[in-house]
């Protein structure tokens, strides 16, 4: 038995590429939604911090929590941007 030679590997190559960049974009932006879920789940967790925050409770939130839960949506949308940028480059 032979080992393949190149030309065979780089037709092989070729003949999966699309299927390969598709498969790449279909991951990314599979890891772009859930970025952008995890900072939508952040957005919400603020607006209960508040309203916890704003309540008559015994447990309340520290001071700040809806501030860098914020910062941390913040930054999830910000990685989501630059994945996204990423693709189209």
């Amino acid at each position: 038995m032979s080992d393949p030679s190149t030309a065979e590997n780089l037709a092989h190559a070729g003949a999966t590429d699309p299927m390969i960049k598709a498969a790449i974009a279909a991951e990314r932006q599979r890891c772009i939604d859930r970025v952008l879920t995890y900072a939508a789940l952040r957005d919400q967790a603020a607006v209960n911090l508040d309203k916890a925050a704003a309540g008559s409770g015994p447990e309340k939130p520290s001071e700040g929590a809806a501030e860098r839960v914020r910062a941390q949506a913040d930054v999830a949308r910000d990685i989501a941007r630059f994945l996204g940028e990423e693709a189209n480059a």
